[in-house]
């Protein structure tokens, strides 16, 4: 899934301030990017506004894209030709910008609030540190010899071991939401923030 981020609505609306700190913009780069190492299958798409340049730039800060707007455009100029670009993919955009979620919703793209997605974020990021001490706690080396690379092959097989219960939990939510006769479109949603 593709994660498309209104980046300075999120950080404005959940730090409840006006202007960001280049500290606090590189905080919040390093979350995402620690985000993306826990969840390879999903791509991270964060747009800022501004930027040194003209138009629009994309960089890659570890494994997420970073996009400056550039002065001659808006964060909201860029999304909105994201969206239409990518509207045929597995997306999910994260804002709280009314405007840009009814543009979305022309694509029959899901959306969800900056707060919403943060508090999903982060609650994501907590059982990733919980799964990561068991891991360790669980991990016994039974040979004396010294092989890099075998060790983290064990260790990787041993993530996926644990994050089967993830996968009960999965399908445990997918069954309440049927129950509960729950429309397509919200169906569709949870599909996209059980993949969070």
């Amino acid at each position: 899934m593709i994660i498309l981020v209104d980046a300075y609505n999120l950080l404005k609306t959940v730090l409840h301030v006006k202007f960001i700190s280049d500290l606090q913009r590189v905080q919040f780069l390093q979350l995402f990017a620690k985000y993306a190492q826990c969840r390879p299958s999903n791509s991270i798409i964060l747009v800022f506004d501004g930027g040194q340049d003209m138009y629009e730039v994309e960089d890659l800060y570890q494994k997420i894209t970073v996009v400056y707007a550039g002065s001659l455009q808006t964060a909201d100029d860029v999304i909105k030709k994201r969206l239409y670009q990518l509207r045929s993919q597995d997306l999910l955009l994260v804002t709280c910008d009314r405007d840009i979620r009814r543009y979305a919703q022309q694509y029959q793209i899901e959306s969800l609030g900056s707060v919403e997605f943060y508090k999903m974020l982060q609650n994501s990021m907590q059982q990733e540190e919980h799964k990561e001490e068991i891991i360790a706690q669980t991990i016994c080396k039974t040979s004396q010899d010294n092989n890099e690379h075998l060790d983290r092959l064990m260790e990787l097989g041993s993530r996926k071991l644990i994050l089967k219960d993830h996968d009960k939990q999965i399908k445990v939510i997918m069954r309440h939401a049927e129950q509960l006769g729950d429309t397509k479109k919200d169906k569709k949603i949870l599909r996209k923030i059980v993949k969070i």
